[in-house]
């Protein structure tokens, strides 16, 4: 459940803030789980997990969360777990 979550927040934060800097870029082992999340689906085509990539993702979270996210975006950006793997194993 984690994952969603971690999907959902990485969505949130985008939305609040917009995209900023190489989105394709890997994020380095200090980012939170929301920047590891946000590097691992884009660009679009080059995940499994959101084919559409952030665009994908924040459809998601438009039309699955019915509540308003900042809690979970601060939750997830508050770990730092040291890799994309890890965060989504924490869920």
């Amino acid at each position: 459940m984690m994952g969603k979550a971690v999907a959902v927040g990485a969505a949130a934060l985008v939305i609040a803030f917009g995209t900023a800097g190489p989105a394709s870029a890997e994020a380095q082992h200090q980012a939170s789980c929301i920047g590891f999340e946000a590097s691992g689906i884009a660009p679009p085509g080059s995940s499994d997990e959101f084919p559409g990539g952030m665009a994908q993702l924040q459809e998601y979270l438009r039309s699955a969360v019915g509540h308003p996210t900042g809690l979970i975006v601060s939750d997830v950006a508050h770990l730092q777990l040291g890799s994309h793997e890890a965060c989504d194993a924490a869920g």
